[in-house]
């Protein structure tokens, strides 16, 4: 298990921490795999971290040329923790 530090634009944010939101589009960069960690940390429209996070652990992943882009994943995820 690996943890990742991601950015969140402050849109999707709260609904993942609220549990709504339970899937991420990434691209698979960090060779993501079912049972890593996500830290989210919540950026404003200018980039800047607001100060909250949340921390998700990957559940599931889709990797499917047919439904996603080359080189991006479907990361479903399920809140551990937030800081808000």
């Amino acid at each position: 298990m690996t943890t990742h530090e991601l950015k969140i634009k402050s849109e999707y944010f709260m609904d993942v921490a609220r549990g709504r939101k339970s899937a991420e589009i990434r691209y698979n960069d960090r060779n993501y795999k079912v049972g890593d960690f996500l830290v989210l940390y919540e950026i404003d429209e200018h980039g800047n971290r607001t100060g909250n996070q949340c921390t998700v652990i990957v559940s599931h992943i889709l990797d499917d040329a047919e439904y996603l882009r080359d080189g991006y994943v479907m990361l479903s995820i399920n809140v551990v923790s937030r800081f808000i």
